[in-house]
């Protein structure tokens, strides 16, 4: 059997580490062979949990026929196993085999997505099976999701975490371009069934670069300190989210840092990512599938701000960037709700992509680096938590008010109440922006 070397040693032997400044670092990371499998696996899965959302609710506006209101119901099924399964999974990820898991999820999601595609070329889809798609998508989506948080502080060492990350963050957000787009192009030119069976070839090609990953034991990244490892016996998944939960709330910054991400994650995240194709359609009469380049426009933002973080690597003042990050998107959230032409939302995605950049590698960042090895899993549990779980509650939210208020009001309310609450967190808690 093939024995994994710790992640320092892999660094000296295939790279020269992470003392030749920002180049050096990112090519020191993607020298680790297991980084560099995980990353190529990152960048086919997020293109699938990229249009995912893009895809079913494609599906449910023009192929079924449905509102805003139906569209939140599907994305809500997509999102809400998150709420019961990603706890479960993030103790699995800090007590078993973590690449059986992350290829485990990742065949589930393909079956599931096949079934799908199936059911569309069969033209026998429903809302109703749309649901139970959704649902059996969001479930295997979110054992694997904490899995694949917590293994990259696992393979990398600590001096390339950062790097690691903005690199990760360069798999999703260039994802975010392609997979939306990719989809819109192979569903208008083959019908909705291609999208779906294009999604399957993905997740496929995904699971074959994950073949060679060599993921080192528990024991080789942190052994566990006297007292720390629970017991079999007594053990649950209870004890361990509570022993997790305990580190975020104990942590200032971190509690902070959750508060905000709790904040964006049912206001600012929903109205962009999902409630933006309803608007697209009800206030511009246009197909719900032209989201697609507002959401590339984004992803450009969010690439190009990525990138500078991967070239800077480690940066001071982490707490004060994110927040900063936060009201721009929050702003941007609000004027995207006053638009009256299409064109106009292109620029403020540009200009939400740009600060979503910062806002995604400074949060990944500070929880990575402010939590030990033993508790990653859980710990990312809970951030999958509030960034998945709360998307499609905030989403049918959204749905609902928007059917009342009308979209463009709903995403500006929810910009509004995003940026409120960081400006009263940014400019009362000093020693959080100073947080590096």
């Amino acid at each position: 059997m093939a024995t994994t070397k710790p992640v320092a040693e892999v660094v000296t032997e295939g790279s020269s580490g992470a003392t030749g400044g920002p180049a050096a670092g990112a090519k020191a990371a993607f020298a680790i062979p297991a980084f560099r499998s995980l990353w190529l696996n990152n960048v086919f899965f997020f293109l699938v949990m990229n249009a995912q959302r893009f895809v079913l609710g494609w599906l449910v506006l023009e192929g079924l026929n449905g509102n805003e209101r139906t569209q939140g119901l599907v994305v809500f099924a997509l999102g809400v196993p998150a709420l019961f399964l990603v706890l479960h999974a993030g103790n699995w990820a800090d007590r078993y085999n973590r690449k059986r898991l992350l290829v485990g999820s990742q065949i589930a999601t393909l079956a599931v997505t096949l079934v799908a595609a199936l059911l569309v070329q069969a033209d026998v889809m429903t809302i109703e099976l749309a649901i139970v798609v959704a649902l059996a998508m969001g479930a295997t989506t979110a054992i694997g999701s904490p899995v694949r948080a917590a293994l990259v502080p696992a393979l990398v060492p600590r001096a390339l975490l950062f790097t690691a990350i903005a690199a990760t963050s360069l798999a999703m957000t260039t994802s975010m371009i392609l997979g939306p787009v990719a989809a819109n192009f192979v569903g208008d030119q083959l019908g909705l069934a291609a999208a779906f069976w294009f999604m399957s070839s993905l997740l496929a090609i995904g699971l074959v670069v994950l073949v060679p990953m060599e993921v080192p034991t528990h024991a080789d990244v942190e052994p566990a300190a006297a007292g720390t490892e629970p017991e079999t016996a007594s053990y649950s998944v209870w004890a361990g989210s509570v022993e997790a939960f305990r580190h975020v709330v104990r942590d200032r910054a971190l509690s902070r840092l959750f508060l905000l991400l709790t904040v964006a994650g049912s206001t600012v995240n929903p109205a962009v990512m999902v409630s933006i194709q309803a608007f697209v359609k009800e206030e511009f009469g246009r197909d719900a599938g032209d989201s697609a380049p507002i959401l590339a426009v984004m992803g450009v933002g969010i690439a190009v701000s990525s990138f500078v973080v991967m070239r800077k690597g480690d940066m001071a003042n982490k707490g004060a960037l994110f927040q900063r990050a936060l009201m721009v998107g929050s702003l941007m959230t609000l004027l995207m709700g006053r638009t009256t032409a299409y064109w106009q939302l292109l620029p403020l995605s540009l200009m939400m992509g740009l600060g979503g950049g910062f806002y995604i590698n400074m949060n990944q960042g500070l929880i990575q680096s402010n939590t030990p090895q033993r508790l990653m899993g859980r710990v990312m549990a809970l951030y999958t938590l509030i960034q998945a779980g709360l998307l499609p509650v905030g989403a049918l939210t959204l749905g609902y008010v928007g059917g009342a208020v009308g979209m463009g009001n709903a995403i500006s309310g929810a910009g509004i109440i995003s940026l409120v609450v960081v400006l009263v967190v940014y400019s009362t808690d000093r020693e959080f922006r100073r947080l590096g």
